[in-house]
């Protein structure tokens, strides 16, 4: 079972779910509509900045001995890797604006910003769970889109299996003993309600779609 939970704690890493989630987006959405190759290009930059750029910097600091685990168990080695996540999230953040994106679209990462650093924060007092965090913020996308009307398509399925997903990782958090059940609640909850009021915040500011 340990192997199994490591493995979806790599599928389900912090900094890949975003990138699904904007995947998403992309394809749920009015914004379905945009050539495949825009969409292709827009994910791709965006995979730049929520997951490449950050993966690389957790790596150039565990091979500087400034990090001892790549994945970032052990709370007081976060700090610096969460301020380089969020410097990133900032830059697609404003991305995402130059490119005319929804403004509801550019509040998922805004909203995924300050998830980011509210889990900085708890964690230089208790351990928060940066996968349930991610899990949550893509439920709080997920439930944006559905409750706002954006889908394009019947969203119960989609929201019922990434339900179910993030169950079942924080199930796989617990067997790895990285987390408590309340730690693994804390990190869901920031998630949700950060990338979700964000998204709403954002989106009475311009065209829904």
């Amino acid at each position: 079972m340990k192997k199994i939970s490591k493995i979806l704690s790599a599928v389900f890493s912090p900094l890949i779910v975003p990138c699904y989630g904007i995947a998403m987006s992309l394809c749920v959405t009015p914004l379905f509509v945009i050539p495949f190759k825009t969409r292709a290009m827009v994910l791709g930059m965006c995979a730049i900045f929520l997951f490449l750029i950050p993966a690389l910097s957790v790596m150039g600091l565990y091979r500087m001995g400034i990090i001892k685990d790549v994945g970032l168990n052990n709370r007081n080695e976060r700090t610096v890797p969460y301020l380089v996540t969020m410097a990133c999230y900032g830059v697609c953040a404003y991305y995402l604006y130059r490119i005319n994106a929804p403004f509801w679209l550019v509040g998922f990462i805004v909203g995924g910003l300050l998830t980011i650093l509210v889990n900085l924060l708890v964690n230089l007092r208790w351990k928060i769970s940066g996968h349930m965090a991610a899990m949550g913020g893509w439920l709080g996308v997920t439930f944006f889109i559905a409750l706002n009307h954006l889908a394009v398509i019947n969203m119960m399925w989609i929201v019922i299996i990434i339900v179910i997903l993030a169950g079942v990782v924080g199930t796989a958090r617990l067997i790895l003993e990285r987390h408590t059940p309340m730690q693994l609640l804390a990190g869901t909850a920031n998630g949700f309600l950060s990338i979700y009021l964000c998204a709403w915040l954002l989106s009475m500011m311009g065209n829904p779609i």
